[in-house]
């Protein structure tokens, strides 16, 4: 008899050996229930995990932990009023604590106007790598800093000869000093697609181009003022068109060459110009002796002018990833909407810095300015964020190979922007609140190569047009899904159905992914939750994301049984990007739309001349905030009945987070 069947038995003959009053049966079915339900949570099973912690929750009204587990499953699964709800009675029954309040008040926010209020942020400076320290990398006289997806940054070093690069903790991760003929006095550095790097170097006039590990391919420009030559060349941007664009300090102009070095043309008649920026079609450049910066389209052709009047020397510029234009201001750093040609002064250096020549966002939503005259890079965050701290949370603790433990834990900004860059030095583990010891990094968000994809196809009746070109986009994402992980399929229709299995054949697959019946009674959501609750039982350590085959509009029955905003919320909490491929000329509508922004996708529309590769592309790219830790638990497994807390604490550049979850080993065989 196995050893929990042992047990059962005992507790039923308990009551004829001992006085009622001394056992507490409600407590154990409680206890199973919550055991039963913490099981469901850490393998997806949101569904059978929230009826385990109500049925926990009616045996023993005063279970706090089922409650508190309770409101974290309806927050995974969507239902976020729910979920305060469930947390705010706890809470106002004495049982809630600091950590409590906490998710209270960022998913209270993540449901508010807090993304406007975002935009109001005080920036100070919370560190700052200092060039001239001792018992650190010393380097001198930056110029130049370039942020990095991975939470890693460059930094140009034009008095120290070389350009270095820093993780998110400010540890040295490379120094390239340009090979054997090395750099003479760089300035800038911009990194392709494909990882070469361009160095302009102010002293040799010219433009080299390097592998990624810093050994030159080639170098192009010469010292002169023909076409293509250079006098103090400052500035690098990229257009994303397979040009390269320059600030010519000492000739007074900007030139632009292709990817190969070969002279384009060159825009003159520029009164100093030190920074240059691209963003879509248009080119910037401060003229810093005019005090403005100057707008051009990409053939070179002016066609405005910022900042006339507000500007007392604009240097470098970059923009941030929502579009906002950040300046380099004599000690200031100023940002422009240059849509509506709105200024903000968004921080005040001058007690801080001598000289700030540069700055840029990183992929953690802080900025990096540059100090020229003291060798120094500072990192500057919104107030707020020094004070609310990161929003970390446990995704799934896996113990199956018990003792061996893996983590799956969320690294955010309260808003929701993924923290990425961290290293295991970043995380504090802890059972009970003792060390479990050595912990190993198994895998990061920036690492996932790897993408599980649930595809959902629509089953209206105007989509039955749509089949010819929807098997050739089915085989198209099959062929390119199963490259880097794998797919299953939904049909969308009156009632969702799985129409195809993760690892299924190529021919079968095709087949079988436009099967069911159209109706127009065809429900999204409800198809939209059966992609996801797939995923999320069947894809570990890779991204997630359900695409979805559509005509773009949705009908009156889309959003049962789920909400819009339940859907969105569904989608983000457990990081699974939706994204809507659109069959036709009209584009994707506003829910579907809103539901791709909300997750972390974007629409796009079969026709366009990418096709499926570009949604595969975006697929792999897509930053998720997840990391993965592994260690080997130091607490009894006590036959798989204990209840094992599990408390993770996260610190980078003096912003912290924590979270506490719990697991149970293996039951007994």
């Amino acid at each position: 008899m196995k050893l929990r069947s042992l047990v059962a038995f005992i507790l039923c003959l308990l009551p004829a050996v001992l006085p009622a009053q001394n056992l507490d049966f409600n407590a154990v079915r409680s206890a199973e229930q919550l055991r039963r339900g913490v099981q469901a949570f850490h393998r997806g099973f949101y569904s059978d995990s929230i009826v385990s912690f109500e049925k926990a929750i009616s045996y023993k009204p005063s279970n706090a932990f089922a409650q508190n587990w309770l409101g974290r499953t309806l927050w995974k699964s969507g239902f976020e009023q729910e979920a305060l709800r469930t947390w705010s009675q706890l809470e106002a029954s004495g049982a809630g604590d600091s950590l409590l309040r906490g998710w209270i008040n960022v998913v209270g926010l993540r449901r508010g106007l807090g993304r406007e209020i975002d935009n109001n942020a005080k920036w100070v400076v919370s560190s700052e790598l200092d060039g001239s320290l001792k018992g650190g990398y010393t380097f001198r006289r930056p110029t130049s800093v370039r942020p990095r997806s991975d939470g890693s940054f460059w930094v140009v070093a034009f008095g120290s000869n070389e350009v270095l690069r820093f993780d998110a903790d400010f540890k040295l991760l490379a120094a390239l000093r340009g090979g054997l003929a090395g750099f003479d006095h760089p300035y800038d550095l911009q990194e392709a697609p494909d990882g070469t790097l361009f160095v302009s170097e102010y002293g040799a006039n010219r433009i080299a181009k390097c592998t990624p590990t810093g050994d030159t391919i080639t170098t192009f420009g010469a010292r002169g003022r023909g076409d293509g030559m250079l006098l103090g060349p400052q500035y690098l941007a990229l257009d994303g068109k397979g040009y390269l664009w320059v600030t010519d300090w000492g000739n007074a102009r900007v030139v632009r060459y292709d990817l190969d070095g070969r002279f384009i043309q060159s825009i003159s008649g520029i009164e100093g110009p030190t920074g240059i920026a691209v963003r879509e079609d248009r080119l910037y450049v401060s003229e810093k002796s005019a005090k403005q910066i100057l707008v051009y389209d990409l053939s070179g052709n002016r066609v405005g002018t910022l900042g006339d009047g507000t500007l007392t020397g604009p240097e470098g510029m970059t923009f941030t990833p929502d579009g906002m234009l950040l300046v380099a201001d004599a000690n200031g750093i100023m940002q422009c909407d240059v849509e509506k040609e709105i200024w903000t002064t968004l921080g005040d250096m001058s007690g801080h810095t001598k000289r700030l020549v540069q700055q840029a966002a990183t992929a953690n939503g802080q900025i990096l300015g540059v100090d020229f005259d003291q060798s120094r890079i500072v990192l500057l965050s919104d107030t707020t964020s020094l004070y609310a701290g990161l929003f970390v949370h446990v995704d799934r603790i896996n113990s199956t190979k018990f003792p061996e433990v893996y983590a799956d834990v969320s690294v955010e900004t309260r808003l929701g922007r993924p923290i990425v860059g961290l290293g295991i030095n970043n995380f504090i583990v802890t059972e009970n609140h003792f060390s479990v010891g050595q912990t190993v990094m198994s895998l990061t968000g920036t690492d996932m190569k790897s993408v599980g994809v649930s595809l959902v196809v629509e089953r209206s009746p105007e989509f039955e047009s749509r089949l010819s070109d929807a098997r050739q986009a089915v085989a198209d994402l099959y062929d390119l899904a199963s490259q880097t992980g794998r797919i299953s399929a939904i049909s969308a229709g009156e009632t969702p159905q799985k129409v195809a299995d993760f690892g299924q054949t190529r021919l079968r697959f095709i087949a079988n992914a436009l099967q069911g019946s159209p109706s127009s009674r065809w429900k999204l959501s409800a198809a939209v939750r059966m992609a996801g609750d797939d995923l999320l039982t069947s894809v570990a350590g890779a991204k997630r994301a359900v695409v979805f085959f559509t005509t773009g509009a949705v009908n009156a029955s889309a959003f049962t049984p789920y909400s819009l905003t339940e859907l969105a919320a569904f989608l983000r909490n457990n990081a699974i990007a939706f994204y809507p491929v659109v069959f036709g000329s009209k584009g994707a509508g506003e829910e579907l739309s809103y539901l791709a922004s909300e997750s972390g996708g974007r629409s796009f529309n079969v026709f366009e001349p990418g096709g499926m590769r570009d949604v595969a592309r975006e697929m792999t790219a897509r930053v998720v905030p997840t990391y993965t830790i592994r260690y080997t638990s130091p607490t009894p497994p006590q036959f798989g009945d204990a209840y094992i807390p599990f408390e993770v604490e996260v610190t980078v550049q003096k912003i912290s987070g924590r979270d506490e979850s719990g697991y149970y080993a293996p039951a007994a065989p």
